[in-house]
């Protein structure tokens, strides 16, 4: 049985689907069977990223639906990487049923090594089914309003019995931290009581990743940071 990690957060644009990419690809590199489902609201999708928008004829409504198998709804990226694309049609996935999600997660564990899951926040997915979830990756900022939202998602995290729950803060702005303008490191780490596993500077290359931004090896702390989480996840 493969496992299941969710990379969710409370806010929108914070590089969620990148990281979740990311985590794939270099999982993927390591000979785990690796799935990417896509069911973040966010506006550019797994999909887009990854150049295969025009090979999609099912996608993860239908699988939910019971219209299609998993199998006729999957793309095969590279070797290992393989992804559960979200609708192209507006509005087209609507209210997720609790019974139809289980079903879903309970299938990719059975198929693939590690399913990593593109969600919102914890909280506002009502229909996940956390007795087959393994991990969650919580991504958040430095702005005022992270550590309520970064607590919110450990709580219920912890009050499912999830294997472990990773931090790590994205677009991390520490010329704001220093002005008090946002929190610094420490002063979350106060707050939070939780470790973070990784910080990724802020910086335009993120904001603009690409196929090619996805594919390098350059030395960075976004990468830095996925080698973290493999690490810890592998």
């Amino acid at each position: 049985m493969g496992d299941v990690i969710l990379v969710c957060s409370e806010k929108r644009d914070i590089g969620k689907t990148v990281l979740s990419i990311k985590t794939g690809i270099e999982l993927s590199k390591r000979g785990k069977h690796v799935l990417l489902v896509d069911l973040s609201s966010g506006n550019k999708k797994i999909s887009e990223y990854l150049k295969v928008n025009e090979d999609i004829i099912y996608d993860i409504k239908d699988v939910l639906d019971g219209t299609c198998s998993i199998e006729q709804s999957v793309i095969d990226v590279k070797e290992n990487l393989s992804i559960l694309p979200y609708p192209r049609i507006l509005n087209k996935l609507g209210p997720i049923k609790r019974e139809s999600f289980a079903h879903l997660i309970a299938d990719t564990k059975r198929e693939y090594d590690m399913t990593i899951v593109d969600i919102d926040g914890i909280a506002s997915c009502y229909y996940i089914d956390f007795e087959n979830i393994d991990s969650a990756i919580i991504v958040n900022n430095n702005d005022f309003s992270a550590v309520k939202e970064i607590n919110i998602e450990f709580d219920i995290a912890e009050k499912f019995g999830l294997k472990q729950t990773i931090l790590v803060i994205n677009k991390y702005n520490k010329k704001d931290g220093n002005k008090g303008i946002m929190l610094r490191l420490n002063e979350m780490k106060k707050m939070i009581g939780k470790d973070t596993l990784g910080i990724i500077e802020d910086n335009i290359k993120y904001i603009d990743a690409d196929y090619d931004f996805l594919f390098d090896s350059e030395i960075n702390t976004f990468n830095k940071t996925i080698d973290c989480i493999v690490n810890k996840i592998y």
